[in-house]
């Protein structure tokens, strides 16, 4: 599959383009915090709100003096994280879910459809920031997790889209006539054979997490000080944005720039797993 993506993405110049700037800031989160000269809680007293350029800070500083570009560098790693962690965890339970009702049906696949019609009449930004209010816990785990739960019901309705699509074919029920288990057929029969669609789900919710992450650090219930977060750079510094708009271009910059890289990568994803097959 993945000499067949290199082929495509002759095709697809702007995958090249999405896909660099994806690989740039898996970079810059790797290896960026040996590079910048400031970290993300170090405070300049004598250089607050200085422009990009001065006083040795590349991208300039906000109210309190702290360097832009070091805080965007660290802040990378914890959204790149936490982005990352999600799209894995609603994945991987969402096919667990979504292939057992399939698979099973019946009263099974009837409970676990009004199960998913109420999480998915919960918009996630909503259940995640009702959740994380009344745990008071914003660390990478716990925000990983709840994002994950949030996200779990449109992975678990594609998986289980796929499973039924795939469950009547000949090889299915070959294996069911040599007695192979469930387990067996669902995730080694089966799933192998619904890699594309669910690839595509997949990349999909790595770009959600990122905009989900954002956003619950822009209404301040995201990750918490010292801990860098994009979106709560730019809450942060909105009331000094007259002043000093480069603290909130830069942050608000790197988020667009991640979200729309991913979702261009997801887009040739689709084109070439789904589209053209």
């Amino acid at each position: 599959m993945i000499k067949y993506l290199l082929y495509q993405l002759k095709k697809y110049p702007l995958a090249i383009a999405g896909i660099a700037v994806l690989i740039l800031w898996v970079l810059i989160a790797i290896f960026g915090p040996l590079i910048v000269t400031h970290t993300h809680t170090e405070m300049d007293s004598a250089n607050q709100m200085v422009s990009p350029g001065t006083a040795g800070h590349l991208l300039g500083t906000d109210s309190m003096g702290r360097d832009i570009l070091a805080r965007i560098v660290y802040g990378s790693r914890s959204i790149l994280t936490v982005a990352l962690l999600t799209s894995i965890f609603s994945t991987l339970l969402g096919i667990g879910f979504g292939f057992m009702a399939g698979y099973f049906g019946g009263k099974l696949d009837a409970a676990f459809l009004r199960a998913m019609d109420i999480l998915m009449a919960i918009p996630p930004l909503v259940l995640s920031m009702v959740v994380l209010g009344i745990l008071g816990d914003s660390s990478i785990l716990t925000l990983t997790l709840i994002v994950s739960i949030a996200f779990i019901p449109a992975t678990a309705r594609v998986s289980r889209g796929v499973l039924l699509t795939e469950k009547s074919q000949e090889y299915v029920s070959a294996a069911r006539i040599r007695g192979e288990s469930h387990l067996y057929i669902m995730f080694i029969e089966i799933l192998p054979n619904t890699t594309g669609p669910i690839l595509v789900e997949a990349t999909a919710r790595f770009a959600y997490s990122i905009m989900m992450v954002a956003s619950l650090g822009f209404l301040g219930v995201g990750l918490q000080p010292p801990t860098p977060d994009w979106g709560m750079m730019v809450i942060e510094n909105k009331p000094i944005i007259s002043q000093a708009p480069w603290a909130v271009l830069f942050p608000a910059l790197a988020i667009a720039s991640l979200v729309i890289a991913i979702s261009i990568f997801s887009d040739f994803v689709s084109k070439v797993l789904i589209h053209e097959r």
